[in-house]
């Protein structure tokens, strides 16, 4: 059986990224849809020292998270153009694949043409 996703576990949870994992930044969120239920938004993660593993196992971590609470993971990958990533939006939905994100033909494009990516959970 699952636990209950709240807004205070998922805070204990970017709290324990960020102490595991020095100079990352990381922060999620718990969305809500009426369809769907609850879910996990990864608004932020940047990791300076890439190839080291480091995105990878921070993104193992959450996919094991939001399985325990049986939650869906949501997220918009972003580009060099953003300013904020280190690398192309492709080569980040590639990586995201891995990890068994799809893109979500729903959401697709809607205002950004930014694809949103999901991940549901392995229960």
């Amino acid at each position: 059986m699952s636990m209950k996703l709240t807004a205070a576990r998922v805070q204990r949870f970017e709290s324990h990224i960020k102490r595991s994992h020095e100079g990352v930044v990381f922060e999620l969120m718990v969305t809500h849809d009426h369809l769907l239920g609850k879910a996990v938004e990864l608004i932020w993660i940047i990791v300076q020292d890439r190839k080291k593993g480091v995105g990878t196992a921070i993104m193992r971590q959450l996919c094991e998270f939001a399985d325990r609470h049986a939650a869906e993971i949501r997220l918009k990958p972003a580009s060099k153009s953003d300013y904020v990533a280190t690398t192309s939006r492709a080569r980040l939905v590639r990586f995201y694949k891995r990890f068994d994100f799809v893109i979500d033909k729903r959401k697709a494009g809607e205002i950004t043409g930014i694809p949103v990516l999901t991940r549901k959970p392995i229960i």
